[in-house]
């Protein structure tokens, strides 16, 4: 038997998505490792899921989650950077 390959995909994170009707609003949650030191790479970016895009919403020290979220409703304003 050959051994398998596996690439890493450039830009690309695991997230954990989570809906909640409630407040109107969808998140996106990961880890991060180093803490602040990584958050802060991701507060001015966005992420895009299934078509989505995302704003940064916090992140939570004690168990180092970042957060990104979006209304349920309404399109956040994002330009694109030339």
């Amino acid at each position: 038997m050959s051994p398998m390959k596996a690439t890493i995909v450039e830009k690309e994170i695991s997230v954990q998505h989570n809906v909640r009707k409630e407040v109107n609003r969808e998140f996106l949650t990961f880890s991060v490792e180093n803490g602040w030191d990584d958050v802060k790479k991701f507060t001015k970016k966005v992420l895009e899921f299934e078509g989505r895009k995302f704003t940064f919403s916090g992140w939570n020290s004690d168990t180092n989650e970042c957060f990104f979220s979006r209304s349920l409703t309404i399109e956040p304003k994002i330009a694109k950077i030339l």
